[in-house]
Parts: C-alpha cells; sequence; structure tokens
C-alpha cells in the first residue's frame, strides 16, 4: 500500500470522526448553581454527564462542600489523585467563602460609614500603599482609608480556608486561650513528615495495622513519596 493511499485513508478516516470542539471566550463563566460548569471542566472524571455538584434537578439537594467531600471519598480515588480537581475544588470553595462574608459584612448598618469612605480611595492610592509596605515604611497612622480597608480585609480573611489572615485568627484563639487559661507549662507540636507518617499513609489507602507498624510494610521512601503525592 503505497504512502498517498495511507494519507487517503487516514483523511477519510479523519472527515468521518466527531470532532467536539469546544469553545472558549473572555467572559467568565457563572460558577454558582451552574452544575455544567465542573462536568464540561474534568469530563474525564463525569464520563457519562452525570452527577454534577448543585444540579437542581436532583431530588435531595446536597451542599457544594459536603458533594467535593463526598466525591474525594469515591473508591477508585480518581476524583482524590487528578492532578488538578482538588485544587480547582478548593480555591472555588475560598473564593465562595471570601463572598460569602463580604457580604454579610456590606450588609451591616455600620458598613455604610466605611462605604463612604472606602468610595474615595483609587488605585494610584492602593499602589502607593503596597508599595511602601513592601518597603516597610508603612505607618498604620499615614492613610485612614487603607486603614479600613486592611482592616476589612483582614475579617473577611479570617475565614478563608488556608489564607495569611485565617492563621491570624488561629494564632489570636491560642492568644485567647492564654489569657482565659493561662500559659501552658508544656507546649509540644508533634508534626512528622508526610512520608514518614503511618497515619498519612493510612488515610492514603495503604493498608497498615496502626497498633502494629512494622518497618517492611511501610515501603521505600521512595514509594511512600508517590503515595502522598497523589493523595494530596
Amino acid at each position: 500500500m503505497s504512502d498517498k493511499t495511507l494519507e487517503s485513508q487516514s483523511e477519510e478516516g479523519a472527515e468521518q470522526d466527531p470532532v467536539y470542539m469546544i469553545p472558549r471566550g473572555n467572559k467568565p463563566v457563572n460558577e454558582y448553581s451552574n452544575p455544567n460548569l465542573l462536568l464540561g471542566v474534568f469530563p474525564t472524571l463525569f464520563p457519562h454527564g452525570f452527577g454534577a455538584l448543585e444540579d437542581s434537578s436532583r431530588p435531595v439537594q446536597i451542599n457544594f462542600r459536603e458533594h467535593v467531600r463526598y466525591l474525594l471519598s469515591y473508591g477508585d480515588c480518581r476524583f482524590e489523585e487528578h492532578y488538578s480537581f482538588i485544587f480547582v475544588l478548593f480555591n472555588i470553595l475560598q473564593r465562595r467563602t471570601a463572598c460569602f462574608h463580604a457580604q454579610l459584612m456590606t450588609s451591616k448598618p455600620y458598613f455604610q460609614q466605611s462605604a463612604q469612605l472606602l468610595e474615595t480611595l483609587s488605585s494610584e492610592d492602593v499602589a502607593t500603599a503596597l508599595l511602601n509596605i513592601s518597603k516597610a515604611s508603612y505607618s498604620k497612622v499615614s492613610d485612614e482609608r487603607i486603614n479600613t480597608l486592611m482592616s476589612h480585609i483582614k475579617v473577611i480573611g479570617g475565614h478563608v480556608m488556608g489564607s495569611a489572615h485565617s492563621r491570624s485568627a488561629l494564632r489570636t484563639k491560642i492568644h485567647s486561650l492564654c489569657f482565659n487559661l493561662g500559659l501552658p507549662s508544656l507546649f509540644l507540636t508533634i508534626n512528622p513528615a508526610d512520608i514518614h507518617s503511618p497515619v498519612a499513609l493510612y488515610f492514603a489507602g495503604v493498608d497498615l495495622d496502626l497498633d502494629r507498624v512494622l518497618p517492611e510494610v511501610l515501603r521505600t521512601s521512595y514509594e511512600r513519596a508517590q503515595i502522598i503525592a497523589t493523595h494530596p
């Protein structure tokens, strides 16, 4: 069979095969109450087009966060081991938490005064403040508007998972416990590396008897690193 015949047959086969055109554009897609969003973003995870999050046709509505938790507990681990699913969903949850608490804050009567103050801020003022912060020359008394903005961001960010403000909120709770109960006589944090932790391997699906952990059951360091990396 000649090369020309092979090329013609491949072209005919390409013309007969269905081609799925995925549209794209510069307009952001609504991520609220949009069951088709994740179905389109992760077609390999939802191969049959069913099981979408926030599907209004479902008889019993499921909370978004709880549905994500359920998907990550699948027996085949396809959601848990996907290279981007867990990070995309975590980012969506972060934005939803920030938007929810921002909505609560802006609905309070006391926010009207802050809103009038923030309306006078310009992008140049914010850029100047960020530049001063990067140079460690920012003063809290220099601009009341920036202080108000930073205060509101800190309050909202304290509820967002993984943010710097959430860690600051946890430190505040520790200080409150110290004031209430007194300083601890002994403060100890045990945090072994994941690749050396039998508990982390157990939650990653490795069949371990935590009451009797043997060195030969823990596998090699490279194998443990692979297991932990595929179960972030």
